[in-house]
């Protein structure tokens, strides 16, 4: 295989409209595009993407956990829950990475992590 050089993770939810709002107040903007109506991608950083497949019934929460990597631990986790979002508290490895988990109302198990390379 050549050398990767983009990745996108997929994840299903239930209502289109829910879907994106829910997903635009957790990453502080909305979609950069919508492909097709129930298709809806934000670029994360270059060459990485979220995609939200919306409108499915009966959905299956992902069986992966998709992370989002902060500057700032502590202040993600206290946007994510101003806006309402169960987050569990963080884990750290000191030295290495801080993580905690949450989901998104459908299921699909996410995170927030920091790298804490060179900090004590």
């Amino acid at each position: 295989m050549p050398r990767v050089n983009a990745v996108t993770f997929l994840v299903r939810t239930g209502d289109g409209p829910d879907a994106v709002a829910w997903y635009s107040r957790l990453l502080g903007r909305g979609p950069d595009v919508s492909p097709l109506a129930d298709l809806h991608e934000w670029e994360l950083v270059p060459g990485a993407w979220l995609q939200v497949a919306t409108g499915a019934a009966g959905v299956t929460p992902s069986s992966f956990r998709v992370r989002f990597g902060v500057a700032d631990l502590t202040a993600a986790i206290t946007a994510a829950r101003d806006l309402g979002v169960a987050v569990k508290d963080p884990e750290v490895l000191p030295g290495t990475v801080a993580w905690t988990d949450l989901s998104d109302p459908w299921g699909n198990p996410l995170g927030l992590f920091q790298e804490l390379a060179g900090s004590s």
